[in-house]
């Protein structure tokens, strides 16, 4: 009995440490292996990061030009691809080469590398058309015919592949680059072309514009078919939403097909008259019995025989009967200018010759118009084009400015028989010498020649009043011998001369009817008179060399 007590009592012990035994050689292997995950962890992520940075030397280096990649497209010789490298060469592997073919991307060759200056030939149906070069570090560089390489930047966040969305229209055998507006997924809306670093999964894509205006070239784009290149598929290539699939970098392009169907258009302005003449009554004061309503016409020749518009930003010259264009089917622009001077020669009444630019009269532009049903409008500026017809860009008066003339007018007083001077005394003689305050705009300005002989020449808006409120006088220097009668023949030398208002005469438009407009000045009246500008105006300002300034003997 105390044998078999001793036997169990010692199993006991022996159990619990093989128990032991077993539970380290499981454990310790498992702690082991746990804790060497995160060495792993940390492995990858050295490996991303290397990758990343090599993906960015790269770009680095061909933004730098090492290599220069230039894409010559030629028919006669064929297109080729030219590396240039400015610097020590650094070896560029290329995966693949695609070109566009109108609908879809196709590789041209795979597997290159270039590591010194070179010309590689490519084949003759790929001249003028898009080229697409994915590098083996998954780095996209696109070339548009005769154009150097552009880089898209691809070097995104690690464990992320980058889809690169982007969109142009073919037109013959252009290819035109487009932004238009998508959404990805259901909440994220972008502008092509745009780069998206997204994980491994399915995405829908949709385009918003199934109909897009390429304001630059005057054309209307539909959209055709979605092309994609790289590691992915899309669900449907004809369906302007689609979903793809990401597992590696892809390149997804909406491809839109131009209209090429063209109509007669005729362009024309409408009321603003260009290279043709007006013609308007004047009629006289009939209150004014000796006037007995007199009138006369008044005839305006513009100067004026076309204005500028452009048609989607091609600048054309429009004359009075308008210009026709073939323009294609759907979206244009047409921009009349939003304001115009038309400037007129102007005859009539008082003017019996043509007053050279004697009005400018301003025409702002209302709104584009058109009553054929192929046209629609837009806007001030857009139209939908359907078929035939005729466009009016249609304007209305806003202002006129008329052309006032002033001269001066010196003379010696009547009893002034003869003079010999070293200076120019008579006629239109240079000084401002008449002050005016302007009812438009509150300023006061000083009206007259600064040239000897030689008018001043100034607009004002219509109906303008100029409140004249001084009449300077003027003073001349230089050597004078003046004979003049007072009571007896008398003669005698001047060093300076010093002039006296006499009056101010205006002639307007309705001058012959009622004669000029006379205002004469009192050396204590300071109201001395407001001119009208009705039409353009002639003023003289006459003044008479009446005091001598310093006398000799």
């Amino acid at each position: 009995m105390k044998r078999r007590k001793l036997s169990i009592g010692l199993s006991i012990p022996i159990g619990l440490l093989i128990f032991l035994v077993i539970l380290a050689l499981v454990l310790v292997p498992a702690i082991i292996i746990f804790n060497s995950s995160s060495s792993y962890l940390s492995q990858s992520n050295i490996a991303n990061s290397g990758q990343q940075q090599l993906k960015e030397k790269e770009q680095q280096q061909i933004l730098r030009g090492n290599p220069n990649i230039f894409y010559n497209s030629t028919k006669n010789p064929p297109p080729t691809l030219v590396f240039i490298y400015n610097n020590i060469p650094v070896p560029f592997n290329i995966s693949t080469v695609y070109y566009f073919n109108g609908t879809i991307w196709l590789p041209v060759t795979k597997n290159i590398v270039v590591g010194y200056n070179v010309t590689l030939p490519l084949p003759n149906y790929v001249f003028n058309k898009p080229l697409l070069i994915v590098s083996a570090l998954s780095n996209f560089y696109f070339l548009y015919p005769n154009t150097s390489v552009t880089a898209i930047r691809v070097s995104g966040p690690a464990g992320k592949i980058p889809v690169y969305i982007t969109a142009f229209a073919i037109n013959g055998s252009r290819y035109l680059p487009l932004n238009v507006n998508m959404t990805l997924g259901q909440t994220n809306p972008f502008t092509s072309p745009q780069i998206f670093y997204l994980t491994p999964g399915t995405y829908q894509l949709t385009d918003n514009n199934i109909r897009v205006f390429l304001q630059q070239y005057g054309l209307t784009a539909q959209f055709m078919n979605w092309s994609y290149v790289g590691s992915g598929q899309l669900t449907s290539a004809t369906n302007p939403s689609t979903t793809f699939t990401v597992t590696g970098p892809l390149v997804i392009t909406a491809v839109y097909k131009t209209f090429t169907q063209t109509y007669k258009v005729l362009i024309v302005p409408k009321n603003i008259p260009l290279g043709t003449s007006l013609s308007y009554t004047i009629t006289g004061d009939c209150t004014v019995y000796y006037l007995s309503c007199e009138s006369t016409t008044v005839t305006l020749t513009s100067l004026n025989n076309t204005i500028p518009v452009f048609v989607d930003n091609r600048l054309y010259q429009v004359g009075q009967n308008g210009i026709t264009l073939s323009l294609s089917y759907g979206y244009h622009i047409i921009q009349f200018p939003s304001n115009y001077n038309i400037t007129f020669n102007y005859t009539g009444g008082y003017f019996t010759k043509p007053v050279l630019g004697g009005q400018i009269t301003t025409y702002t532009f209302q709104s584009l118009s058109s009553s054929s049903s192929n046209i629609s409008v837009l806007g001030s500026t857009e139209i939908f084009l359907q078929g035939s017809g005729t466009v009016q860009g249609v304007f209305s008066n806003s202002s006129t400015y008329y052309l006032v003339t002033v001269y001066n007018n010196f003379s010696f007083p009547g009893n002034v028989y003869n003079y010999t001077n070293n200076t120019p005394v008579l006629g239109d003689i240079a000084a401002q010498l008449l002050g005016v305050n302007v009812s438009t705009t509150g300023q006061n300005i000083v009206l007259g020649p600064t040239q000897n002989y030689v008018p001043e020449k100034i607009y004002f808006m219509a109906n303008t009043s100029l409140y004249i409120y001084i009449d300077y006088l003027h003073n001349i220097n230089g050597t004078f011998n003046i004979s003049y009668y007072d009571y007896y023949s008398k003669t005698q030398n001047f060093t300076a001369l010093l002039s006296n208002p006499n009056n101010v005469t205006v002639y307007n438009v309705s001058s012959y009817l009622s004669g000029p407009e006379i205002y004469y000045f009192n050396i204590n009246q300071l109201n001395y008179g407001t001119i009208q500008v009705i039409s353009p105006l002639i003023i003289i300002n006459n003044q008479v060399w009446e005091y001598g300034g310093v006398e000799n003997g």
